[in-house]
């Protein structure tokens, strides 16, 4: 996956963008009169070649400063507004179909917090920055019975083997999953400190995943899970209330699924720790 993303930015001031494009439109008129001769003066050799010989023209990179709140293209003398913050890498400008400027930004490090639980075995919410950005559960029934079985076997090893076998599938969707977001690091609630039955399946599944994660190459990192469900990922309220699967800030009045607010508050703390 490329480093840069390209944004599309609101042009201002065209420049030299204008002139620069009616040259292309007249280079490719020129040419169909004067068979392999010289370009017209007034454009850039590679802009009339790959007009000429292609179907896309594409001008750059070229440098970009800050103005104020805007961004300047130099090299062509345009003003151009971005939604991104920050100044871009570099300038693109497509002549292919009209006049369009893209910007190249430093693709965001993604962090992915992950969740485990009872009713959602996996629950993960990537942030870029500290905004969600992609979110997905794992688990159904067919766990939550097995989690059961664990809980009322005196003894519990069997079932644990049996879930073992169970999951295994589910891990290595998961890993793909957050393989294909290309995280700088996976935060996993540190699931030491939670004893008895469901504590210690629980712990089996947080190892399977780590195995899962340390064979692909894929940095993680555990967690204080302490107080994760009941902190506002909103607006940081320490006292938040779980009713049943839903989460409801006091403060803000925030609402979301329990699960998901300890993934998204787990990959936050990492954000501002790891």
């Amino acid at each position: 996956m490329p480093k840069e993303e390209m944004v599309e930015a609101k042009i201002l001031d065209y420049g030299k963008l204008k002139s620069i494009y009616s040259s292309i439109l007249f280079a490719r008129e020129y040419a169909k009169v004067v068979k392999d001769g010289p370009p017209p003066r007034d454009i850039p050799k590679e802009l009339y070649y790959q007009a000429v010989h292609s179907t896309e023209v594409k001008y750059g990179p070229l440098k970009v400063v800050s103005v104020g709140n805007l961004l300047k293209v130099s090299e062509v003398n345009a003003v151009v507004k971005s939604e991104r913050e920050g100044i871009p890498l570099y300038a693109i400008v497509d002549f292919t179909n009209g006049i369009r400027v893209y910007l190249a930004y430093e693709r965001p490090k993604t962090i992915v917090g992950v969740d485990i639980g009872v009713r959602h075995l996996f629950t993960i919410v990537a942030i870029r920055g500290t905004k969600p950005w992609k979110v997905r559960y794992w688990g159904n029934e067919l766990i939550m019975d097995e989690m059961i079985k664990i809980l009322g076997d005196p003894q519990g090893l069997t079932e644990l083997r049996n879930m073992k076998i169970k999951i295994k599938g589910i891990v290595d969707n998961v890993v793909k999953f957050i393989d294909e977001l290309e995280p700088k690091i996976v935060a996993i609630e540190d699931l030491k400190m939670f004893e008895g039955k469901a504590g210690q399946a629980l712990r089996v599944v947080e190892e399977m995943l780590e195995d899962k994660l340390y064979i692909a190459g894929i940095k993680f990192r555990r967690l204080s899970p302490f107080n994760t469900s009941k902190i506002c990922s909103n607006c940081g309220y320490r006292k938040g209330e779980i009713m049943g699967p839903l989460f409801v800030c006091p403060a803000c009045g925030f609402k979301s699924e329990r699960d998901y607010n300890a993934a998204y508050n787990i990959a936050l703390q990492c954000y501002y720790q790891c």
